[in-house]
């Protein structure tokens, strides 16, 4: 088979590859659609914590299943399927506390891959986040159930209490899709703050209360002399975003940093924020089995639109070109075909 490795930061390589095999508890999928990422495009700038390199990469995938271990129920060859890249063991502390992104071997075997022609995918995934695609569900809209799956965890983290204003920083596909979902976790007017022209258009296209562009002044400038927000969503993973939303939140208010920075990376809050304004600051990474279904159901209903986040498709040789070109701020995401 094709397959794509990321070999070093900034250096891809589409080479021959053997076809896996389904070992105990595993399937084999043919790859039909792959969606390019942030997090693929962090590890082709500088690589990634939970990316081995030299490797293969990609983990946002639909596909058929091509074969699976004897022990197998519930897939057979020929299903189409929709899945993400990895699974909690379901029964540490944290997973009996529901907390199942803070799972200790959450990231121990990894479905990574969807780069390719055929992708291996660990028993945890097929045990507990790997679904049945509903008939005639285009393979490019279900490859987006991990990032959902992440909104929708990130979702369940805010107390949607008294939230009546909530902005979004960061109008990439991530900040794109928590503009679409918020409306279905309470009834805060939404808007957001980015840069790039084609990026702000999509958001606007939502019917949003207000969408402001950065390249015009920080956010916090531009919206000096309002009340600030119930709720502000961090999705840039850049410490300017973070400092930008601890400075527009009302007091009272939530902060979830979504966009995550490098370990070690220290930013600055007043105390008097956290302690007399009583300002809560949330992270979310990640997802569980209940985010993943929820996702799916979503995705399924057509209640989250896709189209406008896919800047084009592309076969594996172009994968390096549609990194670039999100890196260069001229794309959003891209579909790579494995078969073209």
């Amino acid at each position: 088979m094709r397959a794509a490795y990321l070999l070093a930061p900034g250096k891809i390589q589409i080479r021959e590859a053997t076809e896996p095999v389904a070992q105990a508890g595993e399937v084999v999928i043919r790859v039909e659609r792959a969606l390019t990422c942030g997090t693929d495009l962090k590890a082709y700038r500088r690589g990634h914590p939970f990316i081995a390199m030299p490797g293969p990469f990609g983990h946002q995938y639909a596909g058929v299943v091509s074969s699976v271990a004897e022990d197998v129920r519930g897939f057979e060859p020929g299903t189409p399927v929709w899945g993400v890249q990895s699974a909690p063991c379901g029964h540490c502390s944290y997973c009996a506390r529901g907390r199942y992104s803070l799972c200790p071997t959450l990231q121990k075997d990894l479905a990574f891959g969807a780069f390719a022609q055929f992708m291996r995918l660990p028993r945890g995934v097929v045990q507990h986040n790997l679904l049945v695609r509903p008939q005639g569900m285009p393979a490019q809209r279900a490859a987006f159930l991990e990032p959902v799956s992440c909104v929708i965890h990130g979702l369940n983290r805010i107390d949607w209490r008294g939230v009546e204003r909530a902005l979004v920083i960061g109008v990439g596909s991530m900040g794109l899709l928590f503009c679409q979902l918020l409306p279905r976790f309470g009834r805060a007017a939404v808007a957001a703050a980015g840069r790039n022209p084609l990026r702000l258009a999509i958001a606007r296209g939502y019917g949003l209360e207000r969408v402001v562009d950065v390249e015009q002044g920080a956010v916090e400038a531009q919206l000096a002399g309002e009340e600030g927000f119930d709720c502000v969503v961090e999705c840039t993973g850049q410490v300017a975003g973070w400092q930008s939303a601890v400075r527009v939140v009302r007091p009272g208010g939530q902060v979830l940093f979504f966009g995550g920075l490098p370990k070690g990376t220290t930013f600055e809050i007043d105390s008097f924020q956290v302690h007399y304004q009583e300002v809560s600051l949330l992270g979310s990474f990640h997802f569980g089995p209940p985010d993943v279904r929820r996702a799916a159901e979503l995705l399924g209903h057509g209640e989250v639109k896709v189209d406008d986040l896919i800047s084009g498709e592309l076969g594996l040789e172009q994968l390096e070109f549609g990194l670039r070109q999100m890196e260069a701020g001229k794309g959003i995401k891209y579909a790579i075909d494995p078969w073209v």
